[in-house]
């Protein structure tokens, strides 16, 4: 059994990062990106915070989001349980990740 204590440790285990998978990254919403999220009715926006983490699942009829710029993402808040622990955790932490779902 391998036990992993340092990045270099890690990074040992595997090859060299595949050019494709650097060439995707980019800091702006590639337009066919776009394209996806703007038929996606299903995300979960993930957050983290004093609390721990979070996962809230999101729906509404496609566009479940509105893109307004290639940066700019609004993802309607609705209410639910009104424990609003993804909002609560953005306050202290504005990072973020979202699963977006769409129909094939």
């Amino acid at each position: 059994m391998t036990v992993i204590r340092t990045l270099e440790d890690l990074e040992s285990l595997f090859g060299e990062v595949g050019a494709p998978s650097l060439q995707k990254e980019t800091d702006v919403l590639h337009s066919v990106y776009r394209q996806w999220l703007e038929a996606a009715p299903f995300a979960v926006l993930a957050t983290s915070g004093p609390g721990g983490l979070d996962a809230s699942p999101r729906g509404d009829p496609a566009p479940l989001v509105r893109v307004t710029d290639e940066r700019t993402l609004l993802l309607p808040e609705r209410r639910g349980n009104n424990r609003i622990d993804s909002l609560r955790n953005l306050l202290s932490d504005p990072g973020w990740a979202c699963f977006f779902s769409f129909p094939a």
